[in-house]
């Protein structure tokens, strides 16, 4: 019989190939499709990332019970009152670290395969790889600010929670299941995966156009976009300008699948 982690590895690569495919048949703007390669590999780390980000989070779901002080919640349940029961800051930048090792090799494998899709658009070799400098220094960069933003949302997770157990009346086992469920969410680890991924590859992209001295760019939306990206469809600035939504290149929102055309 296997082992559990084993069967656990097992389903993860049947997930990750099962993401695939549904990625694969997905709307894209069309320049995401060019390279059959960079396409490929871009899906590949897509579902990565989407696995480390949704096993950091069910191995939160099972740490974040023991990160509240259940006597004041007691207090707080007696006393019918809400508040703030989450750990300390030093906790959560022991998450942090915990939540950077999950999805680092995955934004450096995205940023390569952007830079690297630039490469065969533009014709231009600079041999880039998830080793290059610029790509190790864009994912710190990408992975600081999305630390941030994921453990503010936790930690707001959790005391949501809390005030829906206090409100309830719930006892201490409900109220720690109820953490569990919020934090434990296979919704919002793709909608983070599906969104960092296009960021991770639009930076990839941008760095490589900027060290090879492109001078514009435009914004290509998909057809039949949403009404945040359709009136940016064929808008150019220049490189170091930002669009009229305020962003330097996709993703606009959530799962975008907007892409650029750099000119020199």
């Amino acid at each position: 019989m296997a082992r559990p982690d084993t069967q656990r590895h097992t389903l993860l690569e049947a997930r990750q190939e099962l993401s695939i495919g549904i990625r694969a048949s997905e709307e894209w703007q069309p320049s995401y499709k060019a390279h059959p390669e960079t396409f490929k590999a871009l899906l590949k780390h897509e579902a990565e990332l989407e696995t480390g980000v949704a096993e950091y989070l069910a191995g939160l779901a099972e740490r974040a019970p023991t990160y509240v002080d259940w006597s004041i919640y007691a207090e707080k349940l007696r006393a019918s009152a809400d508040g703030d029961l989450n750990a300390t800051d030093a906790v959560w930048k022991a998450e942090g670290i915990n939540f950077t090792q999950a999805v680092i090799d995955a934004l450096e494998l995205l940023i390569a395969t952007g830079g690297q899709a630039g490469e065969l658009t533009y014709g231009i070799n600079l041999g880039i790889t998830s080793l290059t400098d610029s790509v190790t220094k864009a994912a710190r960069e990408q992975v600081a600010q999305l630390v941030s933003g994921v453990s503010d949302t936790n930690r707001k997770l959790i005391r949501e929670a809390i005030k829906s157990s206090l409100a309830r009346g719930e006892n201490l086992q409900d109220a720690a299941d109820r953490i569990r469920k919020v934090i434990n969410n296979p919704v919002r680890a793709e909608m983070i995966a599906q969104t960092e991924s296009v960021n991770a590859y639009q930076t990839g992209m941008k760095n490589f156009a900027v060290e090879t001295g492109a001078k514009r760019k435009t914004w290509e939306a998909l057809a039949g976009a949403c009404k945040v990206c359709s009136p940016l469809d064929g808008e150019t600035v220049d490189i170091d300008k930002m669009f009229s939504n305020g962003k330097d290149r996709p993703s606009a929102h959530p799962r975008c699948r907007c892409g650029l055309i750099y000119e020199y």
